[in-house]
């Protein structure tokens, strides 16, 4: 069994029982508790799982997402990466949809297109392109959480009726599978609709988003015309979700 694998059974036995020994896991899986132990400290490293003495327990993800200030110095080197390849995407005289997170944060400098028309959800981005550059900006409105600094809610998802995107980024707390996630159903709305009238559709997502789910489904890989990611994802993951979809690691 490979580890992708063994990591995905462990998930769906925890999200079953909600807590589990090593022992049990690996009476399981048929694999010996080295590797489980092994296995539950990768999971518990990328945030996936709660390891206790002996075992292992589901994250109850409910209300946890981290806030704006406590993401914005993780992995750094590999946002600004990712905004190396989403300026490769764009093309000048281009309307622009730029996401709430972090990731999309760090790619703002990296942006050097022209002309172009910024459409955001994001106070954070909205401020960046309002102080460092000349682009056009709307910001949507509509109910803001200060967790994300974002807009959510239906007036913001309304914005979208009549504005028509040349290429939407959005970017994810995670993404299993098929299954493009974050945290909170409005987030989700507000990317979705901006998806629903966009020419092209962008996932970001680093390479510690992939093998992880939040809450709530927002969009499939599959539907999606490209996910951007960074130089760090390994072969393995790398290949597994291309069969999904099209990962870019490098500029086009």
């Amino acid at each position: 069994m490979l580890k992708r694998e063994r990591h995905a059974h462990i998930l769906e036995l925890l999200d079953e029982h909600t807590f589990m020994t090593v022992s049990d896991i690996a009476g399981k899986l048929q694999v010996s508790e080295m590797t489980i132990r092994r296995d539950i400290n990768e999971l518990s490293d990328s945030n996936q799982l709660v390891r206790l003495y002996g075992g292992a327990q589901k994250i109850d993800r409910k209300d946890k997402e981290l806030a704006t200030h406590e993401k914005i110095n993780l992995h750094i080197e590999q946002k600004e990466y990712i905004g190396k390849i989403m300026n490769s995407l764009i093309q000048d005289h281009q309307v622009v949809f730029l996401g709430a997170g972090t990731t999309i944060l760090y790619a703002l400098p990296f942006i050097k297109k022209q002309n172009l028309m910024i459409v955001t959800n994001s106070l954070l981005a909205f401020n960046y392109v309002i102080a460092h550059t000349d682009y056009r900006i709307l910001l949507t409105g509509g109910d803001f959480t200060p967790i994300t600094e974002e807009f959510i809610g239906e007036h913001a998802e309304q914005t979208f009726d009549t504005i028509n995107i040349d290429i939407a980024f959005a970017a994810t707390n995670g993404i299993y599978n098929n299954n493009v996630t974050t945290s909170n159903y409005l987030e989700g709305g507000v990317q979705r609709a901006a998806f629903k009238n966009a020419k092209q559709k962008v996932v970001v997502a680093d390479s510690t988003k992939f093998n992880v789910s939040d809450v709530y489904t927002f969009y499939k890989l599959s539907d999606l015309d490209y996910v951007v990611t960074d130089d760090k994802i390994d072969e393995q993951t790398f290949n597994f979700y291309q069969s999904y979809g099209t990962l870019l690691n490098k500029k086009r």
